[in-house]
């Protein structure tokens, strides 16, 4: 069985070897990864992991028009290599599979899921800073050990997912949260499971623009998605610089980082596949130059956060977001009020 993983990248050199290992040992087989404007030798070292076979590397230009991580999934969907696999995920490098069953494969997950399922949605756990400040080389899973409880209903980020989904089945192009369907009057709905292998109902196969599970379903017995967007505040004025991929106009600043850094329980359940991921990240730092490349792309890092840090209106926002602390989920009424203005201001009723 071949797994296909799907990601862009800018300037995430010090985390690949960490994500790649982790996904590796998770049992993904192909990775196909669009990099754009890196600075940091992220272009660099996924050049080499092309050669040395670990990964197929497409190197992108922005074309105008439509956000750089919507046109790598788009060439994506045509690639070869993602005809020919049977599963794919499209994620990110702050995004872990973070597996509970079995052996903590993607295998074991697939054996534990109803025989005709067409797509698996993952929900997210956002990881918040865990007090840490500086940027580290450490693992990303070792530092960040805080999570948001698994029942929270706000932010709406709290109910998103990825989609794990069956490459042969009826769906005809990626997308950053899950596929895009072909018409149900010529394939039909998939049958997209929970995070606890449960059916989800109808509506929200027949839903494809719904992102959300908020009052679908909280199902992650068997899987999730551990989301660290935001890592040490140091790392996140780093990427504050970067930018997002698939939202160049939304503002990575103090609103984004207080409705993800939640710190409220400790949580390592992801560190049963750290064997795992250590044996195959040994195997990926004895490929001939990586280490090096790994370690000037931390270097990079550092050096980025220190030039930073002198720029007055990144140090005031750095000091906003070490007074803010940690974000504290509120009484569940007020969750559920929350959501409700949040679909009106939006014009999302029902389909937060």
């Amino acid at each position: 069985m071949r797994i296909l993983s799907v990601t862009t990248m800018r300037n995430e050199g010090p985390y690949i070897l960490e994500w790649l290992a982790h996904h590796i040992g998770a049992g993904v087989s192909d990775f196909l990864v669009y990099s754009n404007d890196c600075e940091d030798g992220t272009d660099e070292m996924l050049a080499l992991l092309d050669r040395a076979g670990i990964l197929t590397h497409v190197p992108q230009v922005l074309k105008p028009g439509k956000s750089i991580q919507w046109q790598a999934l788009q060439a994506a969907w045509k690639h070869d290599v993602r005809k020919d696999v049977d599963w794919v995920l499209v994620s990110d490098v702050d995004e872990f599979l973070n597996i509970h069953v079995g052996n903590h494969g993607i295998a074991d997950l697939l054996d534990a899921v109803p025989e005709k399922t067409d797509a698996v949605v993952i929900p997210w756990r956002l990881f918040g800073h865990n007090g840490r400040r500086s940027f580290d080389d450490e693992p990303v899973t070792q530092q960040f050990t805080a999570s948001i409880p698994g029942d929270a209903l706000y932010p709406p980020a709290a109910s998103f997912f990825k989609t794990l989904f069956r490459a042969k089945g009826p769906f005809n192009q990626l997308g950053v949260h899950r596929p895009k369907q072909k018409p149900p009057e010529k394939a039909g709905l998939p049958v997209m499971v929970d995070g606890s292998g449960d059916r989800l109902p109808w509506e929200f196969a027949a839903t494809p623009q719904r992102i959300s599970l908020y009052d679908i379903s909280n199902g992650r017995s068997l899987v999730e998605m551990n989301h660290y967007a935001i890592r040490s505040a140091a790392a996140f004025l780093i990427k504050r610089a970067r930018g997002l991929p698939n939202r160049s106009g939304k503002k990575v600043d103090l609103s984004y980082w207080v409705e993800r850094n939640f710190n409220t329980e400790e949580n390592t359940s992801i560190h049963v596949m750290s064997d795992a991921t250590q044996g195959a990240l040994d195997r990926l730092r004895a490929v001939p130059g990586v280490a090096e490349l790994h370690d000037r792309a931390v270097q990079w890092h550092k050096n980025k956060f220190e030039e930073l840090v002198l720029d007055p209106d990144e140090h005031m926002l750095l000091a906003r977001m070490l007074i803010a602390g940690s974000s504290e989920i509120p009484p569940r009424d007020m969750e559920r009020q929350l959501v409700h203005w949040y679909q009106l201001a939006n014009g999302l009723p029902g389909i937060l």
